[in-house]
Order: C-alpha cells, then structure tokens, then sequence
C-alpha cells in the first residue's frame, strides 16, 4: 500500500499528504440477558490533503481506483483557495518512516460474533436483588493506517482496539439511579478478562446510590478520586491548551505561556505514548512522532498542544497532537492520554482533618475554554467529617473557574491511576482519548 500512496504524491502543490485505512469493527449492546444489537463491518479510506500558498484543499475516497483524481481534486481545490488564502502553513518537517504493529493476546479477528456474545452474556452475569436493569456495551476493531506526504514519510499502523461499558440501575422512591463503569485500550478480546469485579463493583455503586442524600450546598474542601481528577484535567485545562484554540483566541490560557497558573501542587500532562491506553498512538495525522506534554508544571503553564499548522502560527513546534477521527476528516488539534501528575500524600495525609465532600466517578459535565468557568457532575460521593466518611451522597455538581480552582488545589496524592476511557467530541469529530490521576484536596469548591 505505501508504494501505491508515495506514487500519488504529487509535486502540483507545496505540500501533499495521503493518509488510508482499512478498517473492522464489532459492536454489540445487552440489556439485562438479552442481546438487543449486534453490528459489524469493514470499511477503507483515502483522505489526501494538499497546501497551495497557504490555503489547504481536502479530498476523500472510499474507491483505491479513485485515488489519483482523488489527490489532483484535493491540489485544485488548494490551488482554488489560494485566491482567498487563510495563510495557513506548517512548522518543521514530517519525513519519518516506520511500521508500527499493536500485539494483543485475543485477537478479535479470531473470535466470531457468537464467542463475543457468549464471553458477554457470561460477564454480565446474574442481576442481583435491587437492581432494576443493566446494560453492557462491547466494541472491537483492528486494521490498517499508512500515511505519507510529499516530505519523504513514509508509515503504516496496525492497532487494534476494545472498549467495554456496563451499567446498572435502581431505584428510590419511583426515581431511576444509575452507576456505571469502563474499561478499554489498545487490547483484543482479553479486555473483557478478569472483569466480573468491575461489574460487581457497578451493581455496589447502584445499591448504594439508594442510600445516598443530596449533598449540602455552598462552598466546601473537596477530596476527588483519579477519575474525576482526569475530567479535570482534560474538560478543564486539555481543550483550554489546545493550540488551534489558543491561535483563534478562544482559549483562556491565550497569553499566558509560562505564566504561574495554580498552585505548587498542580501538573498535568498529555502522554499518546503511554502503552495499550485508549488515547495512545505511535505518530500523529500530520506524521509526527508522538510525545510526553507538559502543560502544566508546579502550577506554571509550560507548554500547549500543537499541530504542525497550529505550532507554526504560535511559532513553535508540533508535539504530535494532530488527531482526525478517520481518513475522511480534516485532522485537527486533540488531545490523547491526558491527565494530573501524582504529587507526595498519602490517602490518609490527604483526608487528614477534611471536612466536606469526597466526590467519586463523573456524569459529565461542560466547561468553556474561552471563560475558563466549569461544571461538572460526580457519579457519586461521602460526607466527611473529621477526615472520614460519614454518609453516601449522590447528585453532587462541581462548580468553579479554572484559575481559582487550580490556586486552590491544597494536596495530590501518591497514587495514580491512568486510563479512565472516553471519546472526546470536538469539531463534530470524536476520538478515543483517556485520562487520570491521583486523588486530589481542593479548598473552597462550590457545590450544587
């Protein structure tokens, strides 16, 4: 395939770029023992960008015959633009060559749709008492990426992919409470191994969410666990960093590159090397290869997210965040594993004479980049007193601005925990992204 994409780059432009894929997939949905979907398919691509003194022109085939009338529509296109051109352009170079192949242990192609089934009929075991419904979400997929351009790159990836989601629900006085968890990454059917915990710990949280009052309202200490420290991380500070924001002065970190953001206490990071996370890649769409970011070290912002176009507008260099969710999208800035670095408490350090709310887990949430103001949802959480928890709370709303919030993180703990999976919705494009981090003590969070 790489020598059928490099014959097509063509020299009608300043630059080309081709990317392809092959791809497979699964998907399949259980509500309570009973398989309500099922879908699996194939489908390939051809996405062929070109830039022509500085506006860009995109084109796109499923049809590999089409391939050539493909590049040259993407050049005229180009050529087009640059009447009326954006000034786009790029900064450093894309010439890597590299195959990079995803080894798993259970391979999807090696099981049928009726193994997959069956594995998550088992999984999803018996309902136990108070438990109204569950459902349990299984998807795969594998296959092919190459990706060359008219600087001499030269790739090919062959990843491979699951994610699996339960749910389960009860219910207090006739309303619906609902827990849940995931589990993904770079894995093959063995992601489902081993998982009976995970769904036992989903009908716990369910039970106890029929115990749970609503938490007192104002502003409080707060003690987050790694999963709603990630949706900090990425909600809050990720999209907030990401280049293509900050050049269109959308972002409320605009300016503000090595400035003292928060407290001593707070860095976080971008990581796509990281091995087998759901965000993770070896190069980016522009061909660059993937690397740590640094956004944020002891509270002082250190580095953005960039693109090639994005990094040559701020005038920096790409750090390998240009992401698209297929051949058939224009690639643009995204995030990959991202997530608060672990600081130097201990569990009982950091709820050493608390008095106020551990908040657990997230039912999302919206933030905006550009005001920097945020709310989020805990899927549930504790009163504490005295540095213990005292009763079950549910409902618990996060709300704050990103500066205050990042000033007034007191503490992160030791421990982290990476990997929490989600698909990440930007530009009508979503990408399986992660995120994490260690249990984290806010002072004067306010509480909904």
């Amino acid at each position: 395939m790489l020598d059928t994409l490099e014959k097509a780059v063509t020299s009608k432009a300043d630059f080309v770029e081709i990317g392809a894929s092959i791809g497979h997939m699964t998907r399949l949905h259980l509500r309570e023992k009973e398989v309500e979907t099922v879908s699996s398919g194939s489908a390939s691509g051809f996405g062929v960008r070109a830039l022509y003194k500085g506006a860009w022109g995109f084109a796109y085939t499923s049809d590999e015959k089409k391939l050539w009338e493909t590049v040259e529509r993407a050049v005229k296109l180009s050529r087009a633009s640059s009447r009326k051109p954006i000034g786009a352009s790029l900064a450093g170079k894309s010439d890597a060559r590299d195959s990079t192949r995803v080894k798993v242990k259970k391979h999807p192609q090696d099981f049928s749709l009726d193994e997959k089934v069956k594995l998550c009929l088992e999984l999803a075991g018996d309902r136990p008492k108070g438990i109204t419904a569950r459902d349990l979400e299984y998807a795969d997929g594998w296959g092919e990426g190459y990706y060359v351009n008219s600087e001499g790159a030269a790739l090919e990836y062959f990843p491979v992919r699951s994610f699996l989601a339960v749910s389960a629900y009860s219910k207090k006085n006739g309303e619906l409470l609902k827990a849940k968890d995931a589990a993904a990454g770079l894995k093959g059917v063995e992601l489902l191994d081993g998982k009976h915990a995970m769904v036992k710990k989903v009908f716990d949280k369910a039970l106890l969410l029929q115990k749970a009052t609503l938490p007192p309202k104002g502003k409080t200490r707060v003690v987050i666990d790694s999963e709603l420290a990630g949706v900090f991380a990425h909600e809050m500070v990720g999209h907030a960093a990401e280049g293509d924001t900050i050049a269109n002065g959308k972002s409320i970190l605009g300016g503000k590159l090595g400035r003292l953001l928060g407290s001593r206490h707070v860095s976080i990071s971008d990581d796509p090397t990281l091995p087998r996370l759901f965000g993770s890649y070896p190069y980016d769409a522009e061909g660059i290869k993937a690397q740590k970011t640094r956004i944020v070290e002891r509270g002082r912002i250190t580095n953005f997210l960039n693109s090639r176009e994005s990094a040559s507008r701020l005038k920096t260099e790409s750090t390998g965040n240009s992401r698209a969710e297929s051949t058939g999208h224009f690639p643009i800035v995204r995030m990959s594993n991202t997530f608060f670095e672990p600081g130097d408490r201990s569990d009982d350090e950091l709820f050493e004479g608390v008095n106020g709310i551990y908040a657990l887990g997230t039912k999302g949430g919206v933030t905006e980049p550009h005001t920097g103001y945020f709310q989020f949802a805990a899927e549930y959480g504790w009163l504490v007193k005295n540095g213990e928890k005292t009763k079950p709370l549910r409902d618990i709303t996060l709300v704050g601005h990103l500066v205050n919030t990042l000033r007034n993180v007191e503490a992160c703990g030791k421990k982290s925990r990476l990997g929490h999976p989600g698909f990440c919705g930007k530009a009508g494009q979503n990408l399986p992204v992660s995120d994490g981090g260690p249990h984290i003590r806010i002072k004067g969070v306010l509480v909904g």
